[in-house]
């Protein structure tokens, strides 16, 4: 008999627009439902600035979306306050009661009774969930990324807490790393953990993105180091902007001709003003196709000094045959590979001048 499933997420799977790796990924675990004979009923809860792939849309029994405003954020928080809501809000902020309604209305009209949860931001529903069967897939575990920011670091015990109550209802959980399922141990998870090395890593279409071919012919006649990203995550603007600050004039004064692309949707301005400032860096905005430049550029860069779960965009710059040198953050999860050197931050201008010595 065909299950019916409720595939709660807070971004469109596969989507277009303003998305990074995770909906791929979500895309994947969407389409391995299907594949094993799953009936799937899709509420996504995203932003207006994503927009629904048809072919996925087309697998589906039900694909129902709510534009997910700032407003309905604030709702969501406030919403689970006595659940810890101002604590730690990365859990809640899908938890409006607009939102719990549809919820809760879905699994009622479709008699359904399994739910797959993607993204942290709606791991906040489980508490309606109750005579479910509950997966969730874990992009990344919230309280390791909160504790690896200084300015968050002292909140890592309590939303710890929190993210372990909402996981403790759930009885299967699903991460990328062998590393992430020891972090979910950690906060008492009592239930399976599955490890599903990451599958799906295409590049979504981001939309009023530059072709790829206009930037490579830019890197003839020097050499090119490559960063990629979603630039509106912290993890990926603070980061960058540290390299660009502390490693990269020295890289530059060492070799005169190298430059640096920082590829990826949404760069701050204060990223532009940055790169203004110093010579030999480019920032390109969105993009349709890294894939090329990685393998084109003299090496990739990934100096990630915060975050947390596997990132993908280090296993797309291995998989595209490049050199990448990187941080212990930005290798986790990541097999080991001789085109993969990992190195702390204090090393990193120096690791990229040894190897751009040598070739």
């Amino acid at each position: 008999m065909t299950s019916k499933v409720l595939f709660l997420t807070s971004a469109h799977p596969g989507g277009r627009g303003m998305i990074g790796a995770g909906e791929g990924i979500s895309e994947g675990n969407l389409r391995v439902l299907i594949a094993t004979g799953h009936e799937v009923h899709v509420l996504c809860l995203a932003p207006p600035t994503q927009s629904a792939n048809r072919a996925v849309v087309g697998l589906c029994a039900s694909y129902t979306t709510l534009n997910h405003s700032r407003w309905e954020t604030i709702l969501g928080v406030f919403n689970h306050v006595l659940d810890g809501g101002l604590i730690a809000p990365w859990f809640f902020t899908r938890g409006s009661p607009r939102n719990v309604t549809a919820v809760t209305e879905l699994l009622s009209c479709e008699h359904i009774r399994h739910v797959w949860i993607e993204f942290p931001s709606c791991l906040g529903f489980t508490p309606v969930f109750k005579g479910c069967e509950v997966e969730y897939f874990a992009h990344d575990v919230v309280s390791q990324k909160v504790g690896r920011q200084p300015l968050l670091k002292c909140l890592q015990s309590w939303v710890a807490g929190v993210e372990g109550r909402l996981v403790a209802s759930i009885q299967r959980c699903h991460v990328m790393s062998d590393k992430d399922a020891g972090l979910l141990l950690e906060l008492g998870f009592a239930g399976s953990v599955v490890v599903s090395p990451p599958q799906n890593l295409k590049v979504g279409e981001v939309g009023a993105s530059i072709p790829i071919s206009q930037i490579l012919n830019e890197f003839t006649g020097g050499r090119n180091l490559v960063f990629f990203g979603n630039m509106q995550r912290p993890e990926n603007h603070k980061s960058i902007m540290h390299f660009l600050i502390s490693s990269f004039p020295v890289i530059r004064r060492h070799h005169p001709d190298v430059q640096l692309w920082i590829l990826g949707l949404g760069p701050r301005w204060t990223l532009r003003l940055l790169a203004r400032i110093i010579k030999g860096v480019r920032v390109t905005g969105a993009i349709d196709d890294p894939m090329p430049a990685f393998a084109a550029a003299t090496l990739c860069v990934a100096p990630l000094r915060f975050g947390a779960g596997v990132k993908i965009k280090v296993l797309q710059m291995l998989g595209a045959g490049a050199y990448v040198i990187t941080t212990p953050i930005g290798a986790e999860g990541v097999p080991a590979s001789e085109r993969l050197v990992v190195v702390e931050n204090r090393a990193f201008a120096q690791s990229v001048i040894d190897h751009l010595d040598t070739l």
